[in-house]
This record gives C-alpha cells, sequence and structure tokens, in this order.
C-alpha cells in the first residue's frame, strides 16, 4: 500500500510537470506566431500624412476569410478601428477590443477572451510632418485548435500515465508476492517445526534470507540440545544416585558415620551434576549479548571482600571504564567470581586485575588477574582445570571452579591460560571478545 501511495504520488506529480510543461510550450509558441503576424502587418503597412493604410487583401489567405479564425485590426490613439482584415466580418468582440486600456509603445501583449487568443503591439509612427501617430496592432485568433492540441496531449498523457501507473502496480504487486515468498516459506516451516512435523527450517532460500534461517536453525538447535542436555543431566543424576541409594540400602540402624558419608557424596553428586547440566547448556554467545566488564568486576570485587574482610587481603581493580564484553551477563559474573575468590583463597596479601587492548587481538580484552601466592607449577596447570582435581586439600572447595570457567570460556570458543605473575604467584589470562 505504501509502495502504491508513493507511486500514485510520483507519477501524479509527474503528469502536473508535464502538463504544464507543454502548456507552457504550446501557449510560447502561439504568442511567437501570432507576433510573427504583427509584425508582418507592421512591415506592410504605410502611413500617408496622418492616414494609415493597409491593403484591403492580405498575402496571407487566412485574413481573407470570415471563416478562417484568424482577425487582424489596427487602433489608432482615440481607439478607433483604422483598419481590419476581411476575416473581421463576423468578429464579435470589437467593443471589446476597444475598450481595452493602451499598452505602452514598443510592448507587446498576450492573451485570451472569448474564445480567441490574441497578441497586439503598440508603436508610435513618425509622420512627414513631424507628428507621431501612436497605432495598436491587434492579431486574434481562435483558441480552439490550440485547446485541442492540449487537450490531445492531456488525454495521451493521463491515458498513458494511466495504464503506466496500472502496469507498474501489477509489476509491483508481482514482485512484491515473488519477493516474499521465501517469508512465505519460513513462516509455514515453522509453523510445521511447531506442530512438531519438522526439527529445522528446510529447503533453499535467497542469499538474503540466509542469516536469518541459519541463525532460526542454530537458535532451534541450541534449544533441542538444551533439552536434549537436560534430559541427559537428569538420567546421569540419577545413575549417579544409584550406588549411594544402594549402599544406604544395606547399612545397619548404628552405621552413622557410613550414612553421613553417603549423605556427602550424595549431595557432592548433586551438586556436580547440576553444576555441569548448567554450563553445558550454554551453546555460545547468543546475538545481541553485551555486558560491561568494568560493572562486572566491581560487583564481584565488592562481595568478595566483604567476604574475605576477616583476612588482610588487598584486591587492586583498575580504574573501571566502560568495557562492553559480548557475553552473557551470568556467565561473565561466574568467571570473574571463580578467578577472583582463588586468588583471595590462595593470596599472601595482594590480588590485581588488569584490563587492555593489544594489538595481536584488537577485537578482545586482555584481562590478567595475579595473585602473590604460591603460584602453579607447569606441571600442575593442566591439573587444575579438571574437574575434582585440587592442589591445596586444606581450603574448602569441591574443586569445579577453574573447570566451570574452562567450561563457560570453551562454549565462547575462549582459552584460559595460567602463567606466573609478577608477584610470584599465579596469574589467569583471559581473553574477552569486546562487544
Amino acid at each position: 500500500m505504501s509502495a502504491t501511495v508513493v507511486l500514485l504520488l510520483f507519477l501524479g506529480i509527474t503528469g502536473l510537470a508535464l502538463d504544464r510543461a507543454v502548456e507552457r510550450s504550446l501557449v510560447t509558441g502561439q504568442s511567437e506566431r501570432l507576433f510573427l503576424r504583427v509584425l508582418n502587418l507592421l512591415a506592410e503597412s504605410e502611413l500617408n500624412g496622418n492616414d494609415f493604410w493597409l491593403p484591403t487583401y492580405l498575402a496571407e489567405e487566412r485574413y481573407n476569410s470570415p471563416e478562417s479564425g484568424l482577425v487582424a485590426l489596427v487602433l489608432n490613439e482615440q481607439r478607433q478601428i483604422v483598419w481590419e482584415s476581411l476575416s473581421s466580418q463576423w468578429f464579435e468582440q470589437l467593443d471589446w477590443v476597444r475598450n481595452q486600456p493602451d499598452v505602452p509603445p514598443g510592448e507587446e501583449e498576450f492573451g485570451n477572451y472569448g474564445g480567441y487568443v490574441y497578441e497586439r503591439y503598440a508603436v508610435l509612427w513618425e509622420g512627414l510632418n513631424g507628428d507621431t501617430p501612436r497605432f495598436e496592432f491587434w492579431v486574434l485568433e481562435d483558441a480552439a485548435p490550440l485547446q485541442q492540441t492540449l487537450q490531445a496531449f492531456r488525454n495521451q498523457l493521463w491515458g498513458g500515465l494511466g495504464a503506466v501507473t496500472m502496469a507498474l502496480l501489477v509489476t509491483l504487486w508481482l514482485v512484491a508476492r515473488w519477493g516474499l515468498a521465501p517469508l512465505r516459506q519460513v513462516a509455514l516451516n515453522l509453523q510445521r517445526i511447531r506442530s512438531g512435523d519438522a526439527r529445522r527450517l528446510e529447503g533453499q532460500y535467497p542469499r538474503e534470507l540466509t542469516p536469518l534461517t541459519d541463525n532460526l536453525n542454530r537458535l532451534l538447535e541450541a534449544e533441542q540440545g538444551q533439552r536434549d542436555r537436560y534430559r541427559q543431566a537428569m538420567a546421569d543424576l540419577a545413575h549417579s544416585l544409584k550406588t549411594p541409594l544402594a549402599v544406604m540400602r544395606t547399612l545397619e540402624p548404628g552405621d552413622v558415620d557410613e550414612l553421613n558419608e553417603q549423605i556427602v557424596r550424595m549431595d557432592q553428586i548433586v551438586r556436580y551434576q547440576l553444576q555441569r547440566a548448567v554450563t553445558e547448556a550454554r551453546s555460545g554467545p547468543v546475538l545481541g549479548q553485551r555486558v560491561d566488564l568494568g560493572e562486572a568486576l566491581g560487583r564481584v570485587g565488592r562481595a568478595l571482600e566483604k567476604a574475605f574482610a576477616s583476612e588482610d587481603k588487598v584486591l587492586d581493580l583498575p580504574d573501571i571504564a566502560v568495557w562492553p564484553v559480548a557475553m552473557d551477563a551470568n556467565d561473565l559474573l561466574e568467571v570473574l567470581g571463580n578467578l577472583l575468590e582463588n586468588g583471595f583463597k590462595y593470596s599472601r596479601s595482594v590480588i590485581t586485575v588488569s584490563v587492555r587492548r593489544e594489538q595481536a587481538f584488537p577485537d578482545s580484552w586482555c584481562v590478567d588477574i595475579d595473585d602473590d601466592g604460591p603460584g602453579i607449577s607447569p606441571q600442575a596447570r593442566e591439573q587444575v582445570l579438571g574437574r575434582h582435581q585440587r592442589l591445596d586439600t586444606l581450603q574448602p572447595g569441591q574443586g569445579i571452579g577453574l573447570a566451570m570457567v574452562r567450561d563457560i570460556l570453551a562454549s565462547y570458543g575462549l582459552t584460559l591460560d595460567i602463567d606466573t605473575s609478577p608477584f610470584g604467584g599465579a596469574r589467569f589470562r583471559l581473553y574477552l571478545p569486546a562487544a
């Protein structure tokens, strides 16, 4: 509808512009032809004393026939007709001509009245006795041919524009149906997916729609994968609990220690399976995700400073700035929380965080988390990234924090590097995608 309105408006304005241009051109041409006739009359005129003379019969036959529609008149200063062509025999506008105000000598006037278009021109004629009588030459022509020509053009113009408009509207409608057919196919395929008859968008789509259909398929696959992972996690959880439950069934009423051990084991299994389900449910970054790294660092830092307030340790954060990161906010908080908490657990006094850009990775924020603790030896760095792998059994925890960090980063295609910090402790380095 909007394209139709724009098309009609554009063609309407174009038609009006052409109509005005052609009308102006026809009128200008008519005026020039009449003025040439005035000059021809002036060339054939003579002045005998103060008497004006023009031959009764002129060379142009139309002046000599009352039916020709071409009339010539000459008026003197008193607005009296001193000469008129033979064609003026049926001319009925003589009184109107005499009543018109004078035009200045040397100037012309074009107009229309009573079905005629006219051109008049005033001259001062120097006589033999020094007088300069004024004469006004009029040439009038029937306006019907001009109007017929203009009307014929208008009929052709608006008829042609109407036909072109209809053809364009039909073409536009056909092109719109053809262009929108892939979207209708997408809608039908989505309906089939909703009804359970399909699991993804099938078929060939235009290049312009390929990003849309590919992203929809990835979204559908991620949603289906998430449901499959949750079902698998619940199955794994049930399977993992079978052994502790079987042991508990065989316990005697007095085996309290063994009962507690199995309860602790079951608690660990539930935590592990739920955390694994949450981690594996992530299928990478989703379009439009954006979180501020500086704000996340501030939130995690304040929470950990309160949690470890009894310990004499300092968290040195960079000056907070706006560092947009293309990650889920909960994922970023989980990563920063685990890494900074490790720093608080194992550092002696200082944990530092730095954020910068590197030329090798211009689209990422390089984040270094350093502490002055005992550090991690090169041989043990891969070990600590495994689940339930801990180098220090004195600190509370279940040994899955760094493994969760690694899994979360892996879901975004990122890695966690472990090195030695300038303070002698551990350095955790990660490159976060800039938004």
